[in-house]
């Protein structure tokens, strides 16, 4: 997704609008980006010019232990990009007439809450503007992991049991993968098929996409299936995930053939009509007007001046893959890799720029936000110990503000510095490429992409317990709809969380009245009237204790 800059430049206008393809792209500048050594994991990448494939080749290997090459009919685990297929099907039914994306999502999903800040409609779901949280980091909290058998009942069930929203529906724009594993229960209820029949019968077989494959059990045999490494210190290792198998978000395997097939059925509407794929690729609105970079299961961003779309898949299982479509140009780009790296794009966008230069224009800068001057005085107000308790995938992150010399500094919690802010007026800040808007001195919030939902830092005072004090946050605590039990102890004068069936232990750190944290999640306890502790909430997720 495209980053939110402070100074973006800005286009005044282009001296040559037919600027085209470089028709100069050789075998040998391919081989120089994707060389790969022996025994090594490697790429399958492919080049669609109008309805032709205009570059395919592989490199590397797709299994280490027994030194199979990748070839054409290697099939890969495309992560995120399967959300293309996801929302194809939704709007494939709403094509029959069978829903509406404009109804709420609860009309089709049984037991998803009813939730105090709105009810998101399967438009939002889609858009991933509902404000549903991501359903990842609850893996742990649930004693899941990446290894553990997830079924899309075991994955939805805990997504039920979130009964609160990051933001009111349509307010901010915040990637979740919930928002697709939901959509997948609504794609069964609808239309009476499971989710990877449908997938199978409306959209891989129209299009004859005959290697492509919704994962949906760990006993299956798929042919020509490529395995997922990482490389550390110089060695692989398999991270091979084979037990992620629910719906909706992932867990589909192409190769860059069928990729080619999707990609013309959607310019072609050969499946479905061309109002539907034009609706999937219009950009969404929030609440407010304001237009995202996101549109139904859709990605948008700019390269070398050129609008384009697609989507990308990164899986901590080892694979990372990318689509991207030029329109203007009608040329779109897929890649794909075994071995899991988040610095993908950089090479992917070194092949692109074999065929799609940069646009020649004249540019000019917008005009700096004016920074002003505030007196030691004005600047110490925004002195303090701030708290950003986390959400999704972010941790706990503790940031201190000092005045110093006549500056405003932002510290993280060591002492170390991050950077300066420069006051702009109106209680607004700028550092780098990120915004500060401080609510008097309680909290300040941190806005560093366009029409995401924030960080929000609260200001807040560390709290000493005695002992005595700890004594009372002792006890068992239980999930009724999870049948999670933890168990909080007080050891040594600290207090621990026992979980796992008492396996596990963490150490639970205090961080102000009332709230502590374990390694990356905040804990809250709740009190009664009578000031009696009778709840713990971790994430949203709570515990009453017995």
């Amino acid at each position: 997704m495209n980053k939110k800059y402070i100074g973006v430049l800005i286009i005044s206008f282009l001296l040559n609008p037919k600027f085209g393809i470089s028709q100069n792209v050789t075998s040998k500048k391919i081989d120089n980006l994707y060389q790969v050594k022996d025994q090594q994991p490697g790429f399958s990448i492919a080049v669609f010019k109008g309805d032709k494939i205009v570059l395919e080749k592989q490199y590397g290997t797709a299994n280490l232990d027994y030194n199979i090459p990748i070839n054409n009919e290697t099939v890969f685990d495309i992560g995120s990009i399967a959300k293309q297929f996801t929302a194809a099907a939704i709007l494939l039914l709403e094509n029959d007439g069978k829903l509406s994306i404009k109804e709420p999502a609860y009309k089709y999903i049984d037991n998803l809450p009813r939730y105090d800040k709105g009810d998101p409609t399967i438009e939002h779901l889609l858009n991933q503007t509902s404000g549903i949280k991501e359903v990842d980091p609850y893996f742990y909290l649930t004693n899941l992991s990446f290894n553990d058998l997830l079924t899309q009942s075991r994955v939805t069930n805990i997504i039920l049991n979130i009964d609160e929203l990051n933001f009111k529906p349509g307010e901010y724009f915040e990637y979740t993968n919930a928002n697709y594993v939901l959509l997948a229960n609504i794609i069964e209820k609808v239309s009476g098929e499971s989710f990877s029949e449908f997938l199978q019968n409306r959209i891989f077989s129209p299009l004859k996409m005959e290697s492509t494959i919704k994962k949906s059990t760990t006993r299956a045999i798929v042919k020509n299936r490529a395995i997922g490494y990482i490389e550390e210190d110089g060695e692989y290792y398999k991270t091979h995930l084979h037990s992620t198998i629910y719906n909706g978000d992932g867990q589909v395997l192409t190769t860059p053939r069928d990729m080619f097939r999707w990609h013309r059925g959607l310019k072609h509407a050969l499946i479905g009509t061309p109002e539907v794929w034009k609706k999937m690729h219009t950009k969404a609105k929030l609440n407010d007007g304001a237009k995202i970079n996101y549109g139904l299961g859709v990605e948008f961003e700019t390269h070398n001046d050129y609008q384009a779309m697609g989507f990308d898949g990164e899986i901590i299982g080892g694979f990372v893959s990318k689509y991207l479509y030029f329109p203007d140009l009608d040329i779109a780009f897929f890649t794909a890799q075994n071995t899991f790296d988040n610095r993908f794009e950089e090479k992917f966008f070194q092949l692109v720029d074999l065929y799609v230069p940069q646009k020649k224009i004249m540019r000019k800068k917008r005009a700096d936000e004016k920074i002003v001057k505030l007196t030691n005085a004005q600047l110490e107000k925004y002195e303090g110990n701030y708290l950003f308790l986390g959400n999704e995938y972010e941790n706990i992150r503790f940031n201190t503000v000092q005045e110093k010399e006549g500056k405003l500094i932002l510290l993280v919690s060591d002492g170390d510095k991050i950077g300066e802010l420069e006051p702009i007026g109106n209680h607004k800040f700028l550092m780098k490429n990120i915004s500060f808007e401080f609510d008097g001195n309680k909290q300040f919030k941190a806005y560093a992409n366009d029409n995401e939902k924030p960080w929000l830092f609260k200001k807040y005072e560390p709290h000493q317990y005695s002992e005595i004090d700890l004594k009372e946050f002792e006890g068992i605590y239980w999930n009724k709809s999870l049948q999670l039990v933890y168990e909080i102890n007080l050891e040594h004068g600290k207090l621990t969380l026992r979980y796992g069936n008492g396996a596990s232990k963490s150490e639970i750190q205090p961080l102000s009245k009332d709230n502590f944290s374990i390694p990356n999640y905040p804990i809250q306890f709740i009190r009664n009237g009578e000031g009696q502790v009778i709840k713990m909430k971790i994430m949203g997720l709570k515990f009453d204790k017995l």
